[in-house]
């Protein structure tokens, strides 16, 4: 079986498979249907408008009927486990054998019921209709063939009165049946009507089939092509990970080995601004000032260069424990406080008593909030900077606000990229700082968010980040 079967009853099937399944139901639900029909006709002909015949016979066909009914709708719940490849020709079968079945009972009932006389001689058609759906065109023209000889046997024998003729008193003359013009124009009528039948519709569902095999070669192909383009994606993206990692190892195998040098480089200018290495006039002072603040530059880029590998390679996750945020955001306000009084700023803190605990690394918990912090007392000129703490159902919101110069609109998309810096600032920096407090958040099973400007001052940015409360349950295992 293909991968582009429908799944029914546990069973993958095809949509001509299913397309057969579904028919043969119906034919089971119809001749339900022809069974409670038939018993109605009887009991009308033969009690409203009068018209003599045996009724028992029918009865007992109709008996017959919903037996061989009972068998089919078992036969179809059969087909539920059965082998994909069995169940073209088990439907088939089945609607084969229930269709001379169906012709034999028709058969019979009407030699109780006319004969030729009656008008229902012509429900043939109907099995013949209902062969062409499912069956070759080649069985449907053999059970045309039967049905018609059905019937020819049917009237010839009671023609010859081998078996007797049961007339519909009331309804017809009792010589019809024996008046040969009549019985031939209605044995080429009835011929006539059934390969007529047999040519068109096994004509037009022949091309159904072939329409359904068509659909199904096409999704065939079109999911072989979309599993192929599938298999190159993933290779693509498993070298790109791969190429990924390797670029992360290297970044934090030479960010390392830079770091050492500079630090010892930055040693010596610190000795020497110290004046332990001798008198320096003041241009070189001014000239080693200048040189420690590109170094300083230098060690801040290599260190955020650090903590992107070691953050993407899952190492913050052995830093996890239970800890407190209250404390955490304290710590980062003292090493900013200074800071934002140099510059005339107001830091508020709003934080509520009783803040469950969550896990959590607290040194990068409070890299991430010293660097929104910071962030907000570098762009603001004047105002307040406020750090708001909200307990929710399942996490804990942090907000850092600003009164300062915001980000532009256009900026917005790319702010957490690594490297970017919005267009409207001046103050020299890395582009990592948001980056990786974004990073840091989202390992925490966080997310993080910025508006600009600030719904509450209307003016510069609100930082707003997540971390995810302290499951109840580790709780208690801890």
């Amino acid at each position: 079986m293909n991968d582009t079967g429908l799944i029914t009853d546990g069973v993958e099937r095809t949509p001509e498979e299913e397309t057969l399944v579904m028919r043969l139901r119906v034919f089971n639900n119809m001749r339900w249907v022809a069974i409670a029909g038939v018993i109605v006709v009887t009991v009308v002909a033969r009690y409203v408008f009068h018209i003599n015949f045996p009724t028992l016979p029918v009865y007992i066909v109709c008996v017959f009927m919903v037996l061989y009914n009972l068998a089919l709708m078992w036969q179809v719940r059969s087909l539920r486990n059965l082998q994909p490849a069995l169940i073209i020709p088990r439907v088939r079968q089945f609607t084969y054998s229930h269709i001379i079945l169906d012709m034999v009972a028709l058969t019979i009932m009407l030699h109780f019921t006319g004969g030729i006389e009656n008008p229902f001689i012509f429900f043939f058609v109907f099995h013949i209709i209902l062969a062409s759906i499912g069956l070759n065109y080649r069985i449907v023209y053999l059970l045309s063939t039967i049905a018609l000889a059905m019937v020819g046997l049917l009237v010839g024998l009671e023609y010859a009165e081998v078996i007797p003729h049961v007339n519909l008193e009331g309804f017809v003359l009792a010589t019809r049946y024996k008046e040969p013009g009549r019985v031939l124009a209605i044995m080429v009528a009835l011929a006539v009507l059934l390969y007529s039948t047999t040519y068109v519709t096994t004509a037009v569902a022949g091309e159904l089939r072939k329409r359904q095999r068509q659909v199904v070669e096409l999704r065939e192909r079109l999911l072989a092509e979309k599993t192929n383009e599938l298999e190159r994606a993933s290779d693509s993206i498993a070298n790109l990970e791969e190429e990924r990692s390797r670029f992360l190892r290297f970044i934090g195998i030479a960010a390392h080995d830079l770091k050492a040098p500079l630090t010892a480089i930055q040693g010596f200018l610190w000795v020497m601004l110290g004046g332990f290495a001798g008198e320096i006039s003041e241009k070189q002072k001014n000239m080693l000032e200048r040189s420690t603040r590109r170094i300083t530059e230098l060690l801040t880029l290599i260190s955020d260069l650090l903590d992107i590998p070691r953050i993407e390679t899952g190492q913050l996750v052995q830093e996890m424990k239970e800890m407190s945020l209250r404390q955490t955001i304290r710590r980062s306000l003292e090493s900013q406080s200074s800071l934002a009084k140099d510059k005339g700023l107001k830091l508020k803190v709003e934080i509520p008593d009783g803040l469950p605990k969550i896990m959590g690394s607290p040194s990068r918990l409070q890299q991430a909030i010293t660097n929104l912090v910071n962030n907000a007392i570098n762009y603001t000129a004047e105002g307040t900077i406020t750090v708001r703490v909200k307990e929710r159902k399942k996490d804990l919101l942090v907000e850092v606000i600003d009164t300062g110069i915001g980000i532009p609109a256009e900026d917005m998309p790319h702010l957490f990229e690594d490297f970017f810096r919005a267009s409207n600032v001046e103050i020299k920096g890395t582009g990592l700082g948001l980056s990786i407090t974004k990073r840091i958040i989202e390992a925490h099973g966080g997310k993080i968010s910025v508006e600009s400007p600030s719904p509450e001052t209307k003016s510069g940015c609100k930082f707003s980040f997540t971390i995810p409360k302290l499951n109840k349950a580790k709780r208690r295992q801890g």
